[in-house]
């Protein structure tokens, strides 16, 4: 995957010793390489993900889903947080873009905090204004 952007309020981002970046609440958004079937490469891009997130599950199959006004995927992943070492919800979304690569929206809160944060997510994944 290509760098994203984060948005995370403040107190939510670490920058850790060896230039990674962690967040705690928050959403990226970012552009990863694909072969132009959504389905797959939306697992391969969850693949990618866990190899550095070596307790990331996905906890629910792909559902279709309304990503920036194109016909995405969203699917359900925790993880445990390196930072607070708690549990953690990520809302995990994607679309393709016109060149065949997708489009990635990831929200992440702490699992207990899930339910004040997922309203906001869909928000964003849904509004996202997508020019290619």
């Amino acid at each position: 995957a290509k760098d994203g952007v984060t948005y995370a309020p403040d107190g939510a981002f670490f920058r850790g010793d060896n230039g990674s970046t962690e967040f705690t609440h928050g959403v990226q958004i970012g552009v990863a390489q694909g072969s132009g079937n959504l389905q797959r490469d939306t697992q391969r891009l969850i693949t990618a993900f866990s190899q550095s997130n070596p307790n990331l599950r996905q906890q629910t199959s792909l559902q279709r889903d309304n990503v920036g006004g194109r016909n995405g995927y969203t699917t359900i992943l925790s993880n445990v947080s390196s930072v607070t070492a708690q549990r953690e919800r990520i809302a995990f979304s994607t679309t393709q873009l016109r060149d065949g690569s997708l489009l990635y929206v990831v929200g992440v809160a702490p699992q207990a905090e899930s339910q004040t944060y997922d309203p906001a997510f869909r928000r964003v994944r849904q509004s996202v204004q997508i020019r290619d």
